[in-house]
């Protein structure tokens, strides 16, 4: 069955067909979220989020992106209102007084989110150590660099896509990761990286 017949059936309460939707897409969701978010119990959470997001508005899907495209916008922005969450949580964990032993596990709970499943494969990084530190260093740079770096150099999105997942032509994508890739290179050579 086609990926417009599905949406149109769902669309008319056919809502067990949103399965196939799942099916389809749960890998390229999960995959992102764990790229994004560093943390699986985070990005199971999240890709959750993000598929009830896309049953309840996908009667606002108009179609005018293929719908891969609008799911992964839809995933981008609740990997980075995690975040947001994350350095609420944090701000606040600052504003109030914590044991040293309490604010220690709270961070140990937030650091997490960052850090990278041992057991992932992933074939960008040589050693454990150095893909920690590369991913931390991408953790610093700004929101919009770190969405960018991610999408194309960790996810392998084409520049189109990501155009479209962040509303940017496809110059502006090649800039900004320009600028990302710039800011990456100068953190790990302070580092001693490169």
């Amino acid at each position: 069955m086609e990926e417009a017949e599905i949406i149109n059936r769902i669309k008319k309460g056919e809502t067990a067909l949103f399965s196939e939707i799942i099916k389809l897409y749960k890998g390229v969701v999960f995959g992102h979220c764990l790229s994004f978010l560093r943390n699986r119990q985070d990005a199971e959470d999240v890709c959750q989020e993000v598929f009830v997001s896309v049953f309840n508005n996908l009667k606002k899907f108009r179609g005018d992106s293929k719908l891969g495209t609008w799911i992964y916008r839809i995933t981008v922005n609740s990997c980075k209102n995690r975040l947001k969450q994350m350095q609420r949580l944090r701000s606040r964990m600052a504003e109030e007084n914590y044991s040293p032993n309490e604010e220690e596990e709270i961070n140990a709970m937030v650091n997490n989110i960052k850090e990278k499943e041992e057991n992932e494969p992933d074939n960008l990084f040589v050693s454990k150590e150095i893909r920690a530190a590369v991913f931390k260093r991408i953790g610093e740079l700004t929101e919009e660099q770190r969405q960018v770096i991610i999408l194309r150099d960790v996810d392998g999105l084409p520049y189109d896509v990501i155009g479209k997942v962040l509303k940017l032509s496809v110059s502006a994508v090649k800039s900004k990761l320009f600028r990302a890739r710039e800011n990456l290179r100068e953190k790990l050579e302070k580092d001693k990286i490169l």
